[in-house]
């Protein structure tokens, strides 16, 4: 059954949330001003004491395209998403952090990619901006579009964590792969590789940069964890998939991008050989050695 025979699908937006209520205004009102309109946004607020919960229950009075949850006990954002997708009514979804926000054409976008994509592909990613990177260099701008890939498997994640923290696929998928609570770190990224693993299927990029990440406010951003955490998420990931050598050290290289863990110039060079890449010729030149 082709789903845009009839009607345009309808499509969830779930949003976690906790003691960010200005930022939180922000990111539903990106998604209500969406062009593509046939949306449903769910919003799970993570026990918040400040005035998100006055804020939520004016927004559902007044915005029909609006759900909200609220947990008893601060459990995390991940828990706060799965609750949203178990409650998904679309027939596809996404994902918004409440400190981020989307541009205006991003649902339409993934909509327009979605029926032209390749059989296999059962997952879109964008590229993304930054709130305090309003204008980045020609160069840099260049590198990134050179970098990314149009289209990757589990491996790739592997490689390089492609599709960011937030996709775009039918909800019987994400469903069927919710986030892994049980991991201190890197639930995203682990929930993102099953899916692709679980399917052998393949993510492909849409050449738009069409979500903004907000670094320049004074929030704890969801995914700041400390170290122990990122290295127990390493371990946890490895075992739980069962990553062979190879893989092992590809995933490894993930590390490098957290501050304060050395990485040995030789896993680095490996990760090159698997496959050359000028972000490798750039780490080994700025690498913290390990001792």
């Amino acid at each position: 059954m082709n789903i845009f025979n009839d009607l345009n699908p309808l499509v969830t937006v779930y949003i976690p949330t906790y003691n960010r209520v200005d930022l939180l205004e922000r990111a539903v009102t990106s998604v209500l001003k969406q062009t593509y309109i046939n949306l449903e946004i769910i919003i799970v607020d993570d026990c918040s004491i400040d005035d998100t919960h006055d804020y939520l229950e004016e927004l559902a009075k007044r915005e029909k395209r609006v759900r909200y949850f609220i947990q008893e006990k601060n459990s995390g954002s991940c828990a706060s998403r799965n609750i949203a997708i178990k409650n998904a009514k679309g027939f596809f979804i996404t994902g918004l952090d409440d400190d981020d926000y989307f541009e205006e054409s991003r649902i339409e976008e993934f909509i327009s990619k979605w029926k032209k994509k390749s059989i296999n592909t059962k997952v879109l990613y964008s590229l993304y901006g930054r709130e305090n990177e309003k204008n980045p260099s020609k160069a840099k701008r260049i590198f990134k579009r050179m970098f990314f890939k149009k289209k990757v498997d589990s491996k790739d994640l592997l490689y390089f964590f492609y599709t960011g923290n937030q996709i775009f696929t039918e909800t019987k998928l994400l469903q069927d792969n919710l986030f892994d609570v049980s991991l201190p770190a890197w639930q995203d990224f682990e929930c993102f590789y099953r899916l692709l693993d679980n399917y052998d299927c393949n993510a492909e990029l849409i050449y738009k940069k069409n979500y903004i990440v907000d670094t320049s406010h004074e929030y704890e951003r969801i995914s700041t964890k400390g170290l122990y955490n990122i290295k127990k998420a390493f371990a946890l990931f490895k075992e739980k998939h069962k990553l062979n050598n190879t893989e092992s050290k590809l995933l490894y290289c993930h590390l490098y991008n957290y501050p304060d863990i050395k990485i040995s110039k030789i896993i680095i060079l490996r990760r090159f050989f698997y496959k050359a890449s000028i972000l490798d010729i750039k780490r080994l030149v700025n690498i913290k050695v390990a001792k």
